[in-house]
């Protein structure tokens, strides 16, 4: 009887969180509305996901971060995402297909309107970063095997497009049409609706498999700059500091907070800016008040995601934040 009552113990705590993450919808995701009040909502962006690749809690992991998210699952978080809603036309563009597609795709449709919603629904297009497992393994589930779409516009970049047309499984969903590939160029404006648009630029990462892009999002009043992954700032051929200033909110890479979290790895072969030096980059931006900087892609070892810890409070101090999903920004 003990050890049944252990098993069901710890069976159903993991089932409880895939449950939880399954069955909230759209407005029970802790919601953050992100824009003054008075803002159009018709053309928006949502983050329906803002953890690393493994997401949180983290598999085999019982670190306080994760242990925390398996005990209580409001602390867990979906594999980085985001939702391009332009609500005029009933569009919808999902950035990067993760293995949380489910929960993502159900979030979306919660933004439908109801008159409109679609008993089987699956959005208008989905645009890939790159081919790491947590941005595009979840289009495995728009195969034959799960939803079987039919021609789903995939935006990706010109060797992702390669590499999803030359190796299986992708290239099944490529040879029955379940998705069609369409290459993003950089540098040239993609519009994705009337009214959203999209301009691509290359950014230096792990580029085992494919090339990697970020994100500068459009719409008719508002940008967004998208950057989920990259080695570092001082790799790119760009400056952050005078990107960011070309547009209103910046979701970027928060991998890790400080070179603390994984003493027992090199982070350097690993990449990624640390959350600590980004704000001492952009700390007077951040200060100015006029552009909205957050981080996104957290791993699960990430300081700052204990509520009460040092490293929040620092943030804050810095006027920085952390991404949380359901947070909206009016475009």
């Amino acid at each position: 009887m003990r050890r049944r009552s252990f098993l069901h113990s710890c069976f159903g705590t993991v089932a409880g969180l895939n449950a939880n993450l399954l069955s909230r919808t759209a407005h029970e995701f802790p919601t953050h509305i992100a824009d003054k009040a008075g803002m159009a909502k018709n053309v928006l962006v949502k983050v329906i996901g803002t953890a690393q690749d493994g997401g949180i809690p983290h598999i085999g992991c019982f670190c306080s971060n994760c242990q925390r998210a398996w005990e209580e699952p409001q602390f867990s978080r979906l594999i980085s995402s985001l939702a391009l809603l332009d609500l005029i036309e009933n569009k919808t563009i999902i950035v990067d297909a993760t293995p949380d597609i489910r929960a993502q795709t159900k979030m979306v449709r919660e933004c439908m309107d109801p008159k409109k919603k679609k008993k089987r629904f699956w959005p208008d297009g989905v645009l890939l970063t790159h081919a790491h497992i947590g941005h595009y393994t979840g289009l495995m589930f728009y195969g034959y095997e799960a939803q079987s779409t039919d021609r789903l516009p995939v935006y990706c970049s010109e060797r992702m497009n390669g590499f999803l047309a030359q190796n299986g499984p992708w290239s099944q969903l490529v040879d029955q049409k379940n998705i069609v590939t369409k290459t993003i160029r950089p540098k040239n404006i993609l519009s994705l609706t009337s009214h959203i648009s999209l301009l691509a630029f290359q950014v230096p990462h792990r580029d085992e498999y494919s090339d990697t892009l970020g994100f500068k999002i459009m719409g008719p009043k508002r940008s967004l700059l998208y950057i989920p992954d990259i080695q570092n700032w001082k790799t790119w051929d760009r400056s952050i500091v005078d990107e960011i200033q070309k547009v209103d909110i910046a979701l970027l890479d928060g991998t890790f907070y400080s070179s603390e979290e994984l003493p027992s790895r090199d982070l350097s072969s690993i990449g990624h800016p640390f959350i600590s030096d980004s704000m001492s980059l952009l700390r007077n931006i951040a200060q100015d008040g006029k552009i909205q900087i957050y981080f996104t892609h957290l791993n699960h070892s990430n300081l700052a995601l204990d509520p009460n810890g040092d490293a929040r409070k620092t943030m804050k101090k810095e006027t920085f934040n952390l991404a949380e999903e359901g947070m909206e920004f009016s475009l």
